[in-house]
């Protein structure tokens, strides 16, 4: 993002004239290596451009999640190119349900996302910052105003000047023009091509990833791009789980030969796509029942029906191991059992429950789970890790610790193969149970929540610490 700055008369720089294009250009020289530009004003004082790239400006901030998944690969991109008048390949999901935006500061992404909102959209334009006049100078519907209108405010957009994690905490009514201007350009993220000239979206996974989080981020990327009629798919052997546990046990599409650079999208950095609102609410079917192979959902149901029979069940999946290691926060924030162990003893006498089914990867909290409720715990058999584990082998993640554990590539590709059955033998025990208590968002929960039928009489989220709806 190009940053507006005071006018450095003591360094020479390239100068450009201020003008509609003036972004545009100095984002071209970006390209060539220059990060600071003067800029001759005829609409006030002359000032300078700066540029810093936006995952690195995201990371300087404290706010942004101190956990190493978040300092790989960049969840925003730099957006050297873009096209601020081509209606049809911006997104304006991210503004419905509001009547004005509020922008603090002036700088490339908020002088641009106001002539957005200028053209296409009858929205109020609120500013705090005067300079945004050099900008739209006769423009009468941008309204200035010396007051934030303060989180919170109802049917406003605040856009604030500093990192806001958004993403994480899952509030999208305050975000920092980084990720605002993401969410409207997403499309052209996405692809140069046109959006009706597109066929197939296709989903390069990272191979740390989670079977829970490719079939739900499948499921999300469909929803969102289905405006489109493009076919969702994922190209074959990108992830760790071989093409043959994909496709045996889930309807899941694997990218056709007919797929090429004219007519697919090549999503091959999942994570700033699966950061947005559009993603994180994706609207329309999320992954449900239909998203298994029918004969494995039958499985589940003989093996669901003799288990639980008429009982009562309160369903708890604990998030542990990696998710404490790799320092998980906000909306996923793993939790401990000991502060977990007050509310769940609170719903088990208020709803008498004839046991609880308990769904969690982390040894730890298994044994603790079982001291603390003798006689009454349920599970299903699954590969289970120490926080130790981890340490021991100098791993941050599942995946990671398990090719550690399974060096031969067939041995590792049978026991995935158990694991993932396993595993989703667990969340369908838990979709069966009355009421469902969870630690903190991850792909197992949007899972139990969509396979259960009747949906849960009570639900409740420790990381938020509150019961959710």
């Amino acid at each position: 993002m190009l940053f507006i700055k005071e006018y450095d008369r003591e360094m020479n720089h390239r100068t450009l004239s201020q003008g509609p294009d003036v972004f545009h250009q100095a984002l071209s020289c970006v390209l060539l290596g220059e990060k600071r530009f003067h800029v001759k004003n005829d609409h006030g004082d002359d000032y300078d451009l700066m540029y810093i790239e936006n995952q690195s400006w995201a990371e300087s901030s404290p706010e942004y999640p101190d956990s190493p998944l978040f300092h790989q690969d960049p969840l925003y991109p730099p957006y050297f190119r873009y096209d601020e008048y081509a209606k049809e390949r911006l997104c304006f999901d991210i503004f419905e349900g509001y009547d004005s935006v509020w922008f603090e500061e002036i700088g490339e992404y908020t002088v641009v996302l106001t002539g957005v909102l200028l053209r296409f959209s009858d929205k109020r334009i609120l500013w705090k910052d005067e300079r945004i006049k050099w900008f739209y100078p006769d423009e009468d519907r941008i309204e200035i105003i010396s007051d934030d209108p303060g989180p919170g405010t109802k049917n406003v957009l605040r856009v604030i000047k500093a990192f806001h994690n958004s993403a994480f905490v899952c509030d999208y009514d305050n975000m920092d023009p980084v990720v605002l201007f993401h969410h409207v350009f997403v499309y052209q993220w996405l692809t140069d091509l046109d959006m009706d000239k597109v066929k197939y979206a296709e989903i390069l996974v990272a191979r740390s990833e989670g079977i829970g989080s490719i079939l739900t981020l499948y499921a999300r990327t469909r929803n969102f791009l289905e405006r489109f009629g493009i076919t969702v798919t994922l190209q074959p052997g990108s992830s760790r789980y071989s093409d043959h546990i994909i496709t045996n046990y889930f309807n899941v599409r694997m990218t056709p030969e007919d797929s090429n650079s004219t007519n697919t999208i090549y999503i091959t950095n999942y994570y700033g796509l699966l950061f947005t609102k559009m993603l994180r609410y994706s609207t329309g079917r999320d992954f449900d029942a239909d998203s298994l192979n029918p004969r494995f959902l039958t499985e589940l149901k003989e093996y669901g029906d003799a288990v639980l029979a008429d009982k009562r069940m309160l369903g708890i999946l604990l998030r542990g191991s990696d998710y404490i290691v790799s320092g998980m926060s906000g909306a996923s924030a793993p939790v401990t059992v000991e502060s977990a162990l007050p509310k769940i003893r609170e719903w088990m006498k208020e709803g008498q429950y004839d046991g609880i089914f308990l769904a969690t990867e982390d040894k730890d909290i298994l044994d603790k789970m079982v001291k603390e409720f003798p006689g009454k715990l349920r599970i299903v058999s699954q590969e289970r890790y120490s926080i130790a584990d981890f340490s021991k082998e100098g791993v941050t993640t599942i995946s990671a610790l398990d090719r550690v554990r399974h060096p031969d590539e067939e041995d590792y590709n049978a026991f995935l193969e158990d694991s993932t059955v396993n595993y989703f033998y667990a969340l369908y025990m838990l979709s069966r149970c009355e009421s469902f208590m969870y630690s903190g968002q991850c792909g197992g929960i949007v899972m139990t929540k969509s396979l259960s039928e009747k949906g849960f009489k009570r639900m409740y989220c420790f990381a938020q610490n509150k019961e959710v709806e």
